[in-house]
């Protein structure tokens, strides 16, 4: 397995356990919470950022354990992660939920990312030639 593949990996399950404390923490209301430097209760931050992190959160698990069990799937899986961040950027953003300019970055900042990872997982010859060889 490519190099930066096993570091995501575990970076990958690392977000995903960090985003299911901190939503169990939000959920209790331990800690304090801010959206766009501004704070806000925990219930505010769950009703805003919560869908967000729970998202990222399973689908970084599924990236995680795909890199782990060596599946073909797991690649498209990153893609997946990267649209949801960007189209939930733009949904709090016309919402109104956050800022249009915290929205709008967030969502550019997820497509750059994408775009990374698409050449990444589809052009770069080495992790084309992993996925290959999985069959």
């Amino acid at each position: 397995m490519p190099f930066l593949m096993r570091l995501g990996g575990r970076l990958a399950a690392a977000f995903a356990a960090g985003a299911g404390l901190l939503l169990v923490l939000a959920a209790l209301g331990v800690g304090s919470f801010g959206i766009a430097g501004r704070p806000v209760t925990s219930g505010e931050w769950l009703r805003v950022a919560g869908p967000l992190f729970l998202s990222m959160g399973v689908l970084m698990a599924v990236i995680a354990y795909g890199f782990r069990a060596r599946k073909r799937w797991s690649r498209h899986v990153v893609m997946v992660l990267w649209t949801t961040v960007a189209v939930y950027g733009v949904a709090v953003g016309v919402t109104g939920r956050v800022p249009a300019a915290l929205a709008w970055r967030a969502a550019l900042q997820a497509l750059g990312l994408g775009a990374l990872a698409a050449w990444y997982f589809y052009r770069n010859a080495d992790v084309v030639g992993y996925f290959r060889s999985l069959g």
